[in-house]
């Protein structure tokens, strides 16, 4: 037996000593997890982390040699390592050896090239898309976005060159600007790089000395792209006068113009403070204006209030001047639309012009009919109803309305006279209905500063971006957003072109709304 005090003290050392054999167990277990070895393949010496998936092992080894995990023949003191639970042998600090041969790349057999690192020439010789554009020559942009526009006509060009071409033609100064034009036109068409139409511009300023105006520092100011659209429409309806120029044998001796861009309106003037016989006179014009104010939303709203509106007219019957309700209505349709948004204003106060950036949204199909004369209105009212029951008929649907008719042929009402009656008007040679193709639009919020860029419809719901020289491609949700409302690019001129066909209307895409 051993002494009391003795025993005490080997039970205290017993217990002190089975903590510290624990914790060497537990520590040994956290070095077991992860621990550092070095692979050797070949003459290259790797260092890597084995846990205890010999996958991760496998995975790690790829990615330093690139040797497939079937080709991996691990080997660990000559045994090789098969399974999860050899890991457990392997120490820190181990060297392995691998075996195995990596993976060979193929040499690419086609060269790729970026898009951006391609040059304009390229880019059209690969694409074959429009990708000719047009370099500033000092705040041209209200030119350019224009010029691109109306490059789009084709009855417009193949006049032009008709004009170019006639040996017969004048060769005064706006005659050459005319024949300069289609000379811009055609390059355009098939340039492959950016033109500088140097000598269109000079002849332009030259004889339009407003564009050539320069500002304080001595450079040429920015000009309003709707004053150079109407300036262009000038010229060459001046010099394209002749027949043979004309769109079709019964011109009606209009020009080019007026055939393209031309209709007749009917002003009415009303007295509003008295009796008085109104006043009514035909007019022509080449445009619509949307006028914006704090309630219009839609360019169709703003067309509709610009012909509709009060003006001052110095009045026969009364001695002085007193305000009149001016009602205008279209009597013709054009074969090219332009609306132009009155966005810019005189504000006296700044003692300048100022830009109005209300949103105000256009559609990519305008319907025209709200715009037009009574008898208009009911004539393209009739040609909307033949098309479409020429669509019922050859979609089977005509012989379910011949039942319902036979069912109520017996009674007579107002609408049945009222159909007798529309049956007799003659249909209307178009729908109108109107399609989007060109959009200029203004970027800033000086009227005399930012910058024009111009908008083209190519095929489907595809369209170019034309800001100058630079070109590049957009689409039909692009082109919906330039309605306004901030200092983005805002729609300040909208060409469109008469359909005369029904519009069949295309399937909406399906997405987020």
């Amino acid at each position: 037996a051993l002494p009391s005090s003795r025993k005490q003290s080997e039970t205290r050392s017993l217990f002190q000593r089975r903590p510290n054999s624990c914790t060497t167990r537990n520590h040994s277990l956290e070095n077991m997890s992860t621990r550092k070895v070095t692979v050797k393949w070949g003459k290259k010496v790797f260092e890597i982390e084995v846990g205890e998936s010999l996958g991760e092992v496998q995975a790690q080894l790829y990615s330093l040699t690139q040797v497939p995990v079937e080709r991996q023949k691990i080997l660990a003191r000559g045994r090789q390592l098969k399974k999860d639970k050899d890991l457990t042998k392997i120490k820190p600090g181990a060297k392995l050896m691998m075996m195995g041969t990596a993976e060979v790349l193929a040499v690419p057999t086609k060269e790729y090239v970026f898009e951006e690192d391609l040059t304009a020439k390229q880019k059209a010789e690969l694409t074959k898309e429009d990708v000719a554009g047009l370099n500033n020559l000092g705040n041209t942009c209200y030119m350019n976005s224009t010029v691109q526009c109306l490059r789009r006509i084709g009855e417009l060009k193949g006049a032009i060159n008709k004009f170019r071409d006639d040996s017969s033609a004048s060769n005064d100064a706006h005659s050459t600007m005319v024949k300069l034009m289609g000379d811009m036109f055609n390059k355009l068409d098939v340039a492959a790089e950016p033109f500088t139409p140097v000598a269109f511009v000079n002849i332009f300023r030259t004889l339009f000395p407003q564009f050539a105006q320069r500002g304080d520092s001595g450079h040429y100011m920015q000009q309003d792209a709707d004053d150079c659209l109407m300036t262009f429409l000038q010229v060459v309806g001046s010099k394209l006068t002749s027949p043979k120029y004309s769109l079709s044998d019964n011109s009606q001796g209009k020009n080019l113009t007026q055939q393209l861009f031309g209709f007749r309106v009917r002003e009415t003037l009303k007295l509003m403070e008295g009796e008085e016989e109104e006043k009514v006179k035909e007019l022509s014009m080449q445009k619509l204006r949307c006028h914006i104010d704090e309630k219009i939303n839609f360019l169709v709203q703003g067309v509709e209030k610009s012909l509709d509106e009060v003006v001052e007219v110095k009045s026969s019957s009364l001695g002085r001047n007193a305000n009149y309700k001016q009602t205008t209505r279209l009597l013709s349709l054009p074969n090219y639309l332009v609306v132009q948004f009155v966005r810019f204003f005189w504000k006296k106060s700044q003692g300048k012009k100022c830009k109005m950036l209300r949103k105000v949204k256009f559609p990519l199909k305008l319907d025209v009919e709200s715009f037009c004369e009574s008898n208009l209105r009911k004539s393209i009212g009739a040609r909307r109803m033949a098309d479409k029951a020429k669509r019922d008929e050859e979609l089977g649907l005509d012989s379910l309305k011949v039942e319902k008719k036979a069912k109520t042929e017996s009674t007579t009402s107002k609408d049945d006279q009222a159909m007798e009656i529309d049956s007799s008007i003659q249909p209307a040679d178009t729908t109108g209905f109107y399609q989007l193709f060109g959009v200029v639009t203004h970027k800033g919020r000086d009227a005399d500063a930012g910058h024009y860029i111009g908008w083209v419809h190519q095929k489907d719901d595809d369209w170019s971006k034309y800001d100058d020289e630079k070109v590049s491609p957009c689409k039909e949700e692009d082109i919906v957003n330039l309605c306004g409302g901030g200092d983005w690019h805002t729609a300040y001129m909208c060409y469109y072109k008469r359909i005369d066909t029904m519009p069949v209307e295309r399937p909406k895409k399906k997405g987020k709304k």
